[in-house]
């Protein structure tokens, strides 16, 4: 997520044209965890007299969870002494294990798919804005901001021909977060709550089991994913460096357990 008062943005940068406007460039690392919980797709009523059993009283749930393993680079602009924009992009090495329940009246199953991808894009845009600023005991300057970020995650793992597995993803992820930062010297620290919302579309084939639910007779599952109101904690603290450097590092718990690396530049 990055600290919204992170050195390296507001106070000092490598060249200083008389009128210019500060850019910035981060390098990013990020090790998350993640578990999405259960979702259930609207159960279906089948009216007995014209059903076969094997359909009546349909019902699917289904849940995963996931290591995201990502390097990426943030590029953005200060444009106001309270106002920055930027936009992200990177790759993520993911492993996912995908857990799929098909119950009927005389008919059900629970299984569980791991899936592995490298190097998956993920992009996106975002924007810090400073809310206030303050002292603490009047020695200690204080920062309060949001964050407000947009990132969208493909994700595909195809193993048709060698256990007849297949799982797709395309995640839409929109976070906001308020952050509080402290300056003592050359370290930074901050924290924060955040809450974020994820929607996207999701499908997954498992030729290996039997499924009375789908034409194929085995499982062809695709749906809609919405989770939403996903509250987390942030706390991490920025160095700053000799010419207009910082290091940052970062931990998230929550909706996600993850531990973060990043370095900025300005200019």
């Amino acid at each position: 997520m990055g600290n919204i008062g992170d050195p390296a943005l507001w106070n000092d940068r490598l060249f200083k044209t008389p009128g210019s406007r500060t850019l910035f460039i981060s390098a990013e690392y990020d090790s998350q965890d993640n578990s999405l919980d259960d979702q259930q797709r609207r159960v279906r009523w089948d009216d007995p007299r014209s059903s076969t059993e094997e359909v009546r009283h349909y019902e699917q749930v289904r849940a995963s969870e996931s290591t995201f393993t990502c390097m990426g680079t943030r590029i953005g602009a200060v444009l106001t002494d309270a106002w920055t924009l930027y936009a992200l992009t990177g790759v993520c090495d993911t492993e996912l294990t995908f857990i799929h329940t098909d119950t009927t009246v005389n008919f059900g199953f629970e299984t569980s798919s791991d899936f592995e991808s490298d190097s998956d894009l993920y992009y996106g845009i975002g924007t810090t804005v400073l809310l206030h600023k303050g002292t603490f005991r009047g020695t200690v300057p204080l920062t309060l901001g949001m964050d407000i970020t947009y990132r969208r995650f493909d994700f595909e793992d195809d193993s048709l021909s060698e256990n007849g597995t297949f799982y797709s993803a395309t995640l839409d992820e929109i976070q906001l977060a308020i952050v509080l930062a402290a300056d003592f010297g050359r370290v930074h620290p901050y924290a924060g709550a955040r809450i974020s919302s994820i929607t996207g579309n999701e499908h997954y084939i498992n030729k290996t089991i039997q499924s009375y639910w789908y034409p194929q007779g085995y499982i062809d599952y695709e749906d809609d994913i919405t989770w939403t109101k996903n509250v987390g904690f942030v706390v991490g603290a920025s160095v700053q460096l000799p010419g207009a450097i910082s290091l940052t590092v970062e931990s998230r718990l929550g909706d996600e357990e993850a531990l973060g690396v990043s370095a900025t530049v300005a200019f």
